[in-house]
């Protein structure tokens, strides 16, 4: 392992149950995560997510394969022999304490001197933007300030790890905003590994250094969120992350053929079949409409929805297939688009993907 990665997860398998009745939750999962990065698992519900988190935690023991920390094999370690802490959806703080009283909690069953927790908790109502509310108790606090509490509980004893399970789903839209950049902010402040677990699309993408997209306990892809959103692996991620168009049409070498149209040129992902028929993705403001004439694909305008800044439009091409357009509204409001007007689709160079045909 090298010295530049925090937790390696080593070919991890989990099975829960035996039998016809067993179940596999993770199923071979290896994965490397660097160190002072912010690493998120996304996936929907069931995907094994939270159960690698809980491996990485010690909250759990794999059935098959090892995890890593700091190169260290770690895997049948308990909890708390692990330099690793968690935040939950629930923030477990004690109710009878006082803000500070939560901060300083797990730096006491330490045994640190007084003067320590006193000065790490300052120092960590500070980061946390807390400082006026130290004497208050829980039930006192906003949403978005106990999540904040739970979190400078997590980080007073300066983990190497920070794991955190969808620690923001129980807040609401416009707090989950806001706690999304302070998350950030404080995992760049502390320079501390953050692995994050959600199902959240949008967390992932503006808060991730990296992410890793699981379906059915295998780990389909890991890269930045702007690798992951425009080459995604296969259609599962093109279909989670953000919205995608999908197409049918023969593949020959780098180009693409969509029954009768023009042939077109497209980027094919690691396993995607080199000829034949296919299937490719393009993202919905990948796509541009061109009215009154010229090149392109045409297409029938089906129907037109303003949603402010933008556009959508869902168009047929003469095959009947659906694509979706999204476009920035003129300054006008209307995009000049009527049910059943001929136009045509031109596609952003390199936008269209030809993906593998297993996910």
């Amino acid at each position: 392992m090298s010295d530049e990665n925090a937790v390696e997860a080593r070919a991890a398998r989990k099975i829960y149950g035996q039998g016809a009745g067993a179940v596999t939750a993770l199923d071979g999962v290896s994965l490397l995560i660097r160190k002072g990065e912010f690493f998120t698992l996304l996936g929907p519900s069931g995907c094994g997510k939270t159960t690698l988190l809980k491996l990485i935690a010690g909250f759990e023991s794999p059935t098959e394969g090892q995890i890593l920390l700091d190169g260290t094999d770690i895997t049948y370690d308990p909890p708390n022999r692990r330099p690793v802490n968690t935040v939950f959806q629930s923030y477990a703080l004690f109710p009878h304490l006082t803000v500070a009283d939560n901060i300083g909690f797990g730096l006491r069953m330490q045994g640190r001197p007084k003067r320590e927790v006193a000065d790490t908790v300052a120092r960590m109502l500070a980061l946390v933007r807390l400082e006026a509310m130290a004497d208050r108790k829980p039930g006192q606090l906003s949403g978005g300030q106990q999540q904040r509490v739970a979190l400078a509980r997590a980080l007073a004893p300066s983990p190497k790890v920070l794991l955190l399970d969808e620690p923001l789903s129980a807040l609401d839209l416009q707090l989950r905003k806001e706690m999304q950049v302070e998350l950030k902010r404080l995992q760049v402040e502390t320079g501390i590994t953050f692995v994050f677990v959600t199902h959240d699309q949008e967390e992932a993408l503006t808060m991730s250094d990296r992410i890793g997209v699981m379906q059915a306990g295998r780990l389909l892809q890991v890269g930045d969120p702007r690798a992951i959103y425009t080459r995604p692996a296969n259609r599962f991620v093109a279909s989670f992350i953000g919205e995608s168009n999908f197409l049918t049409g023969t593949r020959d070498g780098d180009t693409l053929a969509l029954g009768a149209g023009p042939r077109l040129t497209a980027t094919a992902m690691d396993g995607a079949p080199a000829s034949g028929p296919v299937t490719a993705a393009i993202r919905p403001e990948q796509v541009r409409i061109v009215q009154g004439g010229g090149e392109g694909i045409p297409a029938t305008v089906v129907r037109s929805v303003y949603f402010g800044t933008d556009t959508h439009a869902v168009v047929a091409l003469t095959d009947g297939t659906e694509i979706t357009v999204r476009m920035q509204s003129p300054a006008s409001g209307d995009a000049g688009l009527a049910p059943g007007q001929e136009v045509r689709l031109t596609f952003e160079p390199g936008a269209l993907i030809v993906l593998p045909e297993v996910a």
